[in-house]
């Protein structure tokens, strides 16, 4: 068992280093390449790159019920040794989506035909905008079809794998993306056509992890079971309205901004989201990390192993979501006048606070989302989700209506709101579905608000003398995760946490990498 438990435990490690890799090259393709495109095909172009990939969200809603829970059954009735149960639903999911992916496609045809009709769109990008919206539905419907592919991974906890494979398909996008605009003129649409390449090249090595990690699961006409799929869609129905409520929350911001302000603030809006949408990335990619193992010791029936495995990740993610929000807190203002020389830094740095502002308390509650899925109680957080976005739609309306606020109002309505949900809902709830005392998991919070402003002040005081170019600001951004690792190493990890890290580093350095399959 302690043996078991050790390889998990480096696992897990090698999950979350693989992952944030994949993030880091991704960042950095956003990084080098959106000063570029906002220069050459201008602000407005760039922000409808977001509303795109909001459009896609929406559309994508018919497809959460099916597949928001289709890895998480697959995988217990693989753990259960119940192939022929796997089989049913593995096969049922596939058949499922690809009839799903019929009606995406119908869909992206009607909304690209006829999309000026729907948004504002200036005349001089309307066809640049519609191929952009085009690649991006068609990306949609491969993602659809390709989906339950990606089980293999999550299945054996081998989510390195698909990071490395990220890795790989995100140095495809950006060379394929830097040779487009090296060679033709700068168009919005080749964001969409590259993202279309490199997710192509995921799904490829995800049929082939399928048959190497999971040769015992074949697609089969004969296995499809409606009754598989009803069941699938009966407990994903509450993701579906739990995502229904995110996109009501946050997902809306850019389509109201063009509708009820203009295109150039959608598009300002759409850069100050830059940072705050990468650091979603990380908490969602890292806590994503722990979901296998959670759902490993859920079926297996050891509650003692996934407590401690809920309270050990809130702390490490409490720690690690925020190190990139105190850098910015630090060090916004100098990063987005030297990234964005175009635009008003320091506007883009309260627009990227407001936004980002929830994740301060929200990267170890994400911990506790995955708690809802391992044990299918779906249903008060998405209840609780949908009623809160609405009511941050509605007071968005309100002060866009009433006051001169514009695009603060949609920056930072949505983020008081999830703040208060999460506070007062979310984290007693959590507690509740692991048969805890409500007030258990507060201590994490707290310790979490405390680091954060602890370090963000350290940093403030470390870095106030250094101004300048790049080489300083990557300094400041330096010395200011550092100062907070140190921080939130002392005050936010117990001395398990710590000792569990120094045991995983000890031993990693004394064993070859090769241990693992790469």
């Amino acid at each position: 068992m302690i043996k078991e438990k050790n390889s998990s435990n480096q696992l897990l490690v090698v999950n979350m280093v693989s992952s944030f890799l994949s993030l880091a090259v991704t960042f950095g393709i956003s990084f080098f390449l959106s000063p570029y495109i906002v220069e050459t095909v201008g602000v407005e172009a760039y922000g409808f790159v977001g509303l795109a990939n909001n459009f896609i969200s929406y559309a994508s809603l018919i497809t959460i019920a099916l597949n928001a829970l289709s890895g998480r059954f697959i995988t217990i009735a693989i753990h259960e040794q119940n192939y022929e149960k796997a089989n049913r639903y593995y096969s049922s999911v596939f058949l499922a989506n690809c009839l799903i992916s019929a009606v995406l496609l119908l869909m992206g045809t009607i909304v690209c035909l006829y999309l000026e009709h729907f948004i504002s769109i200036p005349a001089n990008i309307l066809w640049d905008v519609k191929l952009l919206f085009a690649a991006l539905f068609i990306n949609c419907i491969v993602s659809t079809i390709g989906s339950v592919f990606s089980v293999s991974t999550f299945a054996t906890n081998k989510l390195y794998i698909s990071s490395f494979r990220s890795i790989e398909s995100s140095l495809i996008r950006a060379v394929a993306l830097i040779g487009l605009f090296a060679f033709f003129s700068p168009r919005a649409y080749y964001l969409g056509i590259t993202s279309l390449l490199a997710n192509v090249y995921c799904m490829v090595f995800n049929i082939h992890y399928m048959h190497k990690l999971l040769p015992a699961l074949h697609i089969k006409r004969s296995s499809f079971d409606f009754a598989a799929v009803r069941e699938l869609a009966s407990s994903g129905v509450w993701s579906l309205v739990t995502r229904v409520g995110s996109l009501l929350t946050d997902g809306l911001d850019l389509l109201i901004t063009n509708i009820l302000v203009d295109p150039t603030a959608m598009g300002v809006l759409s850069l100050a989201k830059t940072v705050p949408a990468l650091i979603t990335s990380i908490v969602g990619s890292l806590v994503g990390v722990f979901l296998p193992n959670f759902t490993i010791l859920y079926a297996e029936g050891h509650h003692n192993e996934l407590i401690e495995s809920v309270k050990q990740s809130m702390k490490i993610m409490g720690v690690l979501a925020n190190l990139p929000i105190t850098v910015l807190i630090v060090c916004g203002v100098r990063f987005f006048g030297l990234w964005q020389p175009t635009q008003d830094a320091y506007q883009l740095q309260i627009l990227s606070l407001l936004t980002c502002a929830g994740l301060i308390i929200n990267g170890g509650i994400n911990c506790i989302y995955n708690i809802f899925s391992v044990v299918n109680k779906l249903k008060l957080n998405a209840i609780v989700l949908t009623i809160s976005g609405l009511l941050s739609t509605v007071i968005v309306l309100i002060l866009l209506k009433t006051t001169s606020l514009g695009i603060y109002a949609v920056a930072g309505v949505s983020t008081a709101i999830l703040i208060l949900k999460n506070v007062f809902i979310i984290v007693p709830y959590g507690a509740k579905c692991l048969n805890m005392k409500w007030y258990a998991l507060y201590p994490e919070i707290i310790r979490t608000v405390v680091f954060v402003a602890v370090s963000s002040v350290v940093g403030i005081i470390l870095t106030k003398n250094i101004a300048g170019g790049w080489i300083h600001l990557i300094a400041a951004g330096f010395i200011t995760g550092v100062s907070s690792l140190a921080i939130g190493y002392f005050t936010v990890l117990g001395k398990k946490e710590r000792l569990y890290i120094q045991r995983v580093i000890s031993k990693r350095i004394k064993r070859k990498t090769d241990d693992f399959d790469t």
